[in-house]
């Protein structure tokens, strides 16, 4: 993936503009959750990665992203910027989804906490395992309980009228996807050759050392399996040798 834009990692907030940079506050911090979320994609058990997929869709991660970089920046970090969310969310209706997400964010909180202050890539790599390795321990309910809440569907879907779910998104899902897959059959075949080299080289070992033999014992039988050997060969060339020509 090419590298990302700057502005995924603004944090600043303009007094003069409260909206436009609240505004943008607000959208990279979304994106940064959101980068974070589909990077955990391919470190998510099989069993948690199939309820991922039930229920994050791009659109319904990106409003999940939205709603709780909206709660982290309004009652977490505070101040102006904070004032600003506020005040641009007032008309969808949050308020009533912030007990909700209070309530069963503690589970999540390294990930987020990384998530928002990330600076680089490899930090929201960083972060996408601590979401991960939250999902795996029982988070993937904690995000159930926000995604599913009946505010959350009218909410997010009017913030992502104002902040359309990204095409890169989309496109990141579907590669970090496509990678997962691409991982689970590169695994598999190597399980598969594992296994096929652990069944020879079992067989091989108890054609050399048979049960209840030390290697001594297993070196003493090759040696005596060549002398019968070479021994049959002798008795076959000297009864050919001793055998009438010529039919007589």
């Amino acid at each position: 993936m090419a590298t990302l834009d700057p502005s995924v990692f603004y944090r600043d907030f303009a007094a003069d503009s409260p909206i436009t940079s609240g505004a943008q506050h607000l959208s990279a911090a979304a994106t940064r959750l959101a980068f974070s979320i589909v990077y955990s994609i391919t470190e998510l058990p099989d069993a948690i990665w199939q309820q991922f997929k039930e229920l994050l869709t791009p659109d319904t991660l990106w409003g999940l992203a939205l709603v709780v970089a909206a709660w982290l920046i309004a009652t977490i970090i505070g101040g102006p910027i904070g004032a600003a969310i506020n005040g641009l969310l007032a008309a969808y209706g949050l308020y009533e989804l912030w007990p909700v997400v209070k309530a069963v964010v503690g589970d999540l909180w390294a990930w987020l906490r990384t998530a928002y202050y990330a600076d680089s890539e490899d930090e929201l790599h960083a972060s996408g395992k601590h979401f991960a390795d939250a999902l795996a321990k029982g988070g993937i309910t904690t995000l159930e309980a926000i995604v599913t809440h009946r505010v959350f569907h009218g909410a997010a879907k009017k913030i992502r009228e104002r902040f359309p779910t990204p095409e890169w998104l989309r496109k990141s899902y579907a590669e970090q996807e496509t990678k997962r897959s691409s991982r689970k059959v590169d695994e598999e075949a190597k399980r598969r050759r594992r296994t096929i080299e652990e069944t020879l080289s079992s067989a091989a070992t108890s054609v050399l050392v048979p049960a209840g033999h030390g290697a001594g014992d297993a070196i003493g039988g090759i040696v005596v399996g060549g002398v019968v050997v070479a021994a049959m060969l002798a008795v076959v060339v000297g009864a050919a040798a001793m055998s009438p020509k010529g039919g007589r």
